[in-house]
């Protein structure tokens, strides 16, 4: 079957672009976050394809102080993947690699938007990340990642935004390859997987430079994905080595409330670079790990919803709220004893064990 993208040069087989392997979990992902410097707006939208689903999704939401109203949209995807729209919300690329636009167009529930993110540097490639459960694959996936600033506008809550890009910094990532998608296979592997995540993802902002920190650990604490970079303004990638996170947990939860990266430079200097988790934003409210609007689901040819978050009500733990993303405020020294101060995201997933933390089971506080 041809479509829209077999008239451009980007074919990665001799098949047409409808087909992306044989794969049924393969999938192509917009991801973006941008926030006030005060931490009193946040926001994030993401857009993704799953070809062999034959579906398209998407999702924009913002928090407002305490409050956060989320817009979900999906629909078949028909075979077409150059049409980035799904109901309301649309993703467009302004300038490769440079600039990216996302929209939501007016609609009954009272959210629209109109955003342009302008990458601070040239995207981040990281390395491409493989994972297997026994035999099976379960991740298999590139990712590139961009710090930026944003200018344009939101509506929300009957409140209009009017966003510009000095004070209104976040981050944009696109990731493509496989992962559980969609409705989860009835007939796992012989030996089942533990059910075990320790991620946490720190892009940030600085005055001079932006960082970029990521990390995967299993139960036992052995990290088998991880990368720290740094990256002056108008200079090249710097990949940090000897990189380490150490979080300490908001009580009574597994959200991080305070975390330590450090780490060295090539010639063996010393990063050190503290974090304040404040506000949380729960990417439920963009589809992830949400139960009625996970990526992938078919919703039929086309479904809009929408619901709310109050923040201020003492959210724990449950399956929306698993996955935050957390304003955060960042004091990095350098090497050379400069201190600087920075802003950026926070995010965790925390599930099952993690022997280092002293967590034993799914769901036990610390």
């Amino acid at each position: 079957m041809l479509t829209k993208g077999d008239d451009y040069p980007i074919h990665q087989t001799p098949d047409p672009i409808a087909y992306s392997g044989t794969d049924r979990n393969f999938y192509d992902r917009y991801f973006f976050n941008g926030y006030t410097r005060d931490g009193g707006v946040y926001f994030a939208a993401a857009l993704g394809v799953y070809p062999h689903l034959n579906i398209i999704d998407a999702g924009f939401a913002v928090r407002i102080g305490a409050r956060q109203y989320n817009l979900h949209a999906s629909r078949h995807l028909h075979m077409e993947r150059m049409d980035t729209q799904v109901g309301p919300i649309r993703i467009e690329v302004v300038e490769p690699l440079e600039k990216l636009r996302v929209v939501v167009e007016d609609n009954e529930h009272g959210i629209a938007a109109d955003l342009v993110i302008a990458g601070r540097h040239f995207p981040i490639e990281e390395p491409r990340t493989t994972r297997r459960t026994g035999p099976r694959i379960m991740q298999d996936i590139t990712r590139l990642t961009q710090l930026g600033n944003w200018s344009g506008w939101i509506e929300a809550g009957g409140q209009r935004l009017e966003l510009k890009a000095a004070d209104t910094p976040g981050t944009r990532d696109r990731s493509w390859g496989i992962r559980p998608i969609g409705l989860r296979d009835p007939q796992v592997p012989v030996v089942a997987p533990e059910l075990q995540v320790w991620w946490y993802w720190i892009p940030a902002h600085f005055p001079d430079r932006v960082l970029h920190f990521f990390v995967n650990e299993d139960g036992q604490g052995k990290v088998w994905n991880l990368g720290c970079v740094m990256l002056k303004d108008g200079g090249e990638v710097e990949h940090l080595r000897d990189a380490r996170l150490e979080v300490e947990f908001e009580e009574g939860t597994r959200y991080p409330a305070h975390g330590l990266v450090t780490a060295r430079d090539a010639a063996g200097g010393a990063y050190r670079i503290e974090i304040e988790a404040e506000a949380r934003f729960y990417l439920s409210g963009i589809g992830y790990m949400n139960p009625d609007w996970a990526h992938g689901l078919n919703k039929g040819a086309l479904a809009v919803g929408y619901d709310e978050i109050d923040s201020s009500a003492g959210i724990t733990h449950g399956s929306r709220y698993e996955h935050p993303q957390a304003f955060a405020r960042l004091t990095m020294t350098t090497p050379e004893g400069a201190v600087l101060e920075g802003q950026g995201c926070f995010e965790s997933i925390v599930l099952g064990r993690h022997a280092p933390s002293g967590l034993t089971s799914m769901f036990e506080v610390p």
